[in-house]
Parts: C-alpha cells; sequence; structure tokens
C-alpha cells in the first residue's frame, strides 16, 4: 500500500503541490489528471522518493518514503518511475535494455524474466534492434518493462500516452491492463488527457494548481464533476449559466456561482422538439458525429449524434432531459 498524506511542494513563490493525500493499493490503476503545470510530475517524483517533500509524508507499508536529502542513493527499491523521456541506454538492443535491469539476478532466471517481459510489452519483433531504430510507442513499452524486471509494488508513469499515436496508445493501454492483472503491480499514472484514463483507471483525480480536487471512480468523475474544470477535463461538455438554462426551459435552482454541465450524449436531436437549434457545426469521429447547435443568440450546444444526415444551416430540434444537468461550482 503506498499513500500520500498532505503531500505539499514549494519552489520559491510558486506552491507545485498543496496538500494531496490518497492511497493506493496493490494491484490498482489510479490516474491523475492535470493541466500544464498542474505539479503532476512534481507529485510522482515525490512518490518515488526523488525529491524531498515540504510537508507531509509518502509511506510504503507502513514505512516512510525518505527523500533524497536523507539516502546517499535517492529512490525506493520498491517503487519505479518512468519519466518521459524513457531513459533507454542508446547503444545496445531493447532486449540487452530490459535485461539490464536483471544483472544482478542468476542467468537462468534473467533470461526467463526478458523472456517474459519482451512477451508481456509486445516487443518481440524488435528486440534485437537499437531504441533508435523502433517507434516511440516501442520505447515506451520498453522503458516500462525495465521498470517492472525485478517486479517493484509500485509503478509511476509520467504521461505514458502523450507521445504516442491511436495504436500505440491501445498497445500501452493493454500493457497497462495485463501488467497489473499478471504481476499485481500497482500502476499510479498522471496524464493531460483523460480518455485513456477513464478506460483503464480503478480511481480518476483530478489536479488543479497543485490540488486534488477530486478523486473518486472514473464514472463518478464524469458524470458527478465537481467543477466545470473537472468536467472539461474529462471530456467534451457543456457549461451553462442558470439564466441559460432557464433559456432552454428547465428549472433549476439558483445558487451563488453555481453553473450547470451538460454532457453532449445527454442531448437528443428530436423533430417534435420545442427547442429548435441551427447547425453551426459537424465533426465526423468515426461511430459517430459532434454536433455544434446554436439554440438562442447567446447559446450554442455540443451534442453528439449517429444520424448521417447534418449539415450546416440545417434547422434541428433540441431535447434536454432535466435528470440531465449537473449542478457545480464554478
Amino acid at each position: 500500500m503506498l499513500t500520500a498524506t498532505n503531500l505539499t511542494k514549494v519552489f520559491d513563490d510558486l506552491e507545485a503541490v498543496r496538500d494531496v493525500s490518497f492511497a493506493l493499493a496493490p494491484g490498482r490503476v489510479m490516474a491523475l489528471v492535470g493541466a500544464s503545470g498542474s505539479g503532476k510530475s512534481t507529485l510522482l517524483s515525490m512518490l518515488a522518493g526523488l525529491l524531498d517533500t515540504d510537508g507531509g509524508e509518502v509511506r510504503f507499508d507502513d514505512a516512510r518514503v525518505l527523500g533524497p536529502s536523507e539516502k546517499l542513493i535517492p529512490g525506493h527499491p520498491a517503487i519505479r518511475l518512468v519519466h518521459q523521456e524513457y531513459q533507454l541506454m542508446p547503444n545496445v538492443s531493447i532486449r540487452e535494455n530490459i535485461r539490464y535491469a536483471l544483472r544482478y539476478f542468476e542467468k537462468t532466471y534473467r533470461d526467463f524474466r526478458t523472456d517474459e517481459l519482451v512477451q508481456l510489452c509486445r516487443l518481440t519483433a524488435v528486440q534485437d534492434r537499437l531504441p533508435r531504430q523502433v517507434s516511440g510507442g516501442e520505447k515506451q513499452r520498453t522503458a516500462i518493462a525495465r521498470a517492472i524486471a525485478d517486479k517493484p509494488a509500485i509503478l509511476l508513469l509520467d504521461e505514458p500516452f502523450s507521445h504516442l499515436d491511436l495504436p500505440n496508445r491501445l498497445l500501452v493501454r493493454q500493457m497497462l491492463f495485463d501488467l497489473v492483472h499478471q504481476e499485481k503491480t500497482a500502476c499510479l499514472f498522471v496524464t493531460h488527457d483523460a480518455s485513456d484514463a477513464l478506460s483503464i483507471a480503478d480511481t480518476l483525480g483530478i489536479l488543479q494548481n497543485g490540488n486534488l480536487i477530486q478523486l473518486d471512480e472514473p464514472k463518478t468523475v464524469y458524470r458527478e464533476p465537481v467543477t466545470a474544470y473537472a468536467a472539461s477535463l474529462t471530456g467534451l461538455v457543456n457549461v451553462l449559466t442558470a439564466d441559460e438554462v432557464a433559456v432552454l426551459g428547465l428549472s433549476v435552482n439558483k445558487t451563488i456561482n453555481s453553473q450547470y454541465i451538460l454532457r453532449p450524449e445527454q442531448i437528443q436531436l428530436r423533430d417534435d422538439s420545442p427547442i429548435m437549434g441551427t447547425v453551426r457545426a459537424v465533426f465526423f469521429r468515426g461511430s459517430h458525429v459532434d454536433v455544434d447547435i446554436d439554440v438562442a443568440e447567446t447559446i450554442s450546444l455540443s451534442a453528439l449524434s449517429m444520424r448521417d444526415d447534418l449539415c450546416v444551416g440545417q434547422s434541428v430540434g433540441v431535447r434536454i432531459e432535466e435528470s440531465g444537468l449537473w449542478q457545480v461550482q464554478s
């Protein structure tokens, strides 16, 4: 069990991480989502014992994780951090990069474990190539394979999907899923894009200016965000004021500093609706289309539709169920 309690880090006048607390259990995946500058990488470094805290503490199995000022060699033997830069040895093969992490083990086990990791991380076809001869996704999977070679209890990943195309994103996502279930490794990754986090994380957190403003199951964070910012990080969303909701013919409780969010999939395009709008833009997404609709002079809504007959300038009916609205603080 990895626990963070009231973690705080200050750089000059900037409080990069503010009073962050959570727990990560074995065999679980946690994702923390935040914009650039929200404290994601700083938090990972403190969790890994590579950066001293200015407040709070990190504990692994009830023992405090020491910072670099307290250890000759920074880091914790049960915790691995994979950086965005991969940090592979450039002049040896992908296989040897992985095998090097097992250099203190007996040769028979070293060979067995390397074979196992090459297969688990989908690197069989490129295992004899140098890092510069493989793709970014293959480098990412190599870095992860090397990090888990000696079966650490905790794997920390800094933006594991940020530089990958869609096929490699899907491969890394599936690999992480298999890793957690086969190796029983706890995994925490930080990202600015919640699309992958929503699909594989058991717990999803939202970081804003160093604060952990929400931590819950992905479905709850998506459907019941605490703020409009949290809603925007987890997918396309319409943010409306109480007055705008009233224009749409829905009754809501007006409270100070309140806003209402409405997900595109909660808007139906119905010809029999009393609310009419004009299609402003249509974006083809393969399985569906995203549609921007001007409903009133100052109100534009983003909707999701399976229809393939929509075009710009078309008049459409818009139906919104009151149950689809979720009140948040601005």
